[in-house]
């Protein structure tokens, strides 16, 4: 069996413990995509300057990596069991093309990871790898990675991008806040989606000198890069699943890649 790609938007930890259209929508997805053996995750929030990290350990722990959330947040675990084999295979998949990584047995699940898959698989019971990201090296490394673990696809596994459309969160918190900020939302996002369904990967892959307003929707680039390894382990072929808005510029589309 073949799986998707997906990239999604994951948003805020209270999404945990909180009902919304984005959780809902995460809830529908698992129930509506074929189960997967495993999943392979690129977060936001597993970003590393040096080596590629895979985690290989068999029960990784859940990390609560975020500060001043009601305390239900942090009692929150999700067990899902890691995939030491399948760890293995990404790392030589990468040594074949003369990258180095190293894996990880103590490395756990960070909230880019648990938040979105205890929606979607709430038993907890499918095999999860994590591979780090690098925001130093940026979008065309992270489009290799993609492109180096694509034939995982087409062995069951599920490949996925955590991260954010947008998100500007000293914005969110600005006072006064910038004037036309929704229109810089709006027109980034929209431009994105318009390559994405044109397929023109050398644009997005340039965003940060084509895309209107890149910077504003990304101070750091840590929650857009996800997007790229969901993009590079595709044909490109892509369709818009999810869009919504909360805070009025914290955007959470969501992306399904074939």
């Amino acid at each position: 069996m073949t799986q998707p790609a997906l990239f999604i938007s994951h948003g805020s930890p209270m999404m945990a413990v909180q009902q919304s259209a984005t959780s809902d929508f995460l809830a529908s997805l698992g129930q509506t995509l074929s189960k997967p053996r495993a999943i392979v995750v690129f977060s936001a929030h597993f970003d590393e300057a040096h080596d590629i990290v895979i985690t290989s350990g068999d029960a990784p722990h859940t990390i609560h990596d975020f500060y001043n959330f009601p305390k239900p947040l942090y009692e929150i675990q999700y067990p899902a069991p890691g995939d030491p084999k399948l760890a293995n295979t990404i790392s030589e998949y990468f040594y074949k093309a003369g990258i180095k990584t190293v894996k990880s047995a103590d490395q756990g699940w960070d909230h880019g990871v648990w938040i979105p898959l205890r929606l979607m698989y709430p038993t907890a019971n499918i095999p999860i790898v994590q591979v780090s990201i690098n925001t130093r090296l940026g979008a065309q490394a992270t489009y290799k990675y993609g492109q180096l673990l694509a034939p995982l696809r087409s062995d069951n596994v599920l490949i996925i991008g955590s991260g954010g459309i947008s998100h500007n969160l000293r914005e969110i918190f600005k006072s006064p806040a910038t004037p036309n900020r929704v229109q810089m939302v709006n027109e980034f996002t929209h431009w994105v989606e318009q390559k994405l369904i044109a397929q023109n990967t050398q644009a997005l892959l340039n965003y940060l000198n084509e895309a209107p307003h890149a910077l504003f929707n990304h101070p750091t680039q840590d929650h857009f890069l996800p997007l790229f390894a969901a993009l590079g382990s595709s044909d490109g072929k892509v369709e818009k699943i999810h869009e919504d808005i909360e805070m009025d510029i914290l955007a959470l589309d969501a992306y399904k890649f074939y």
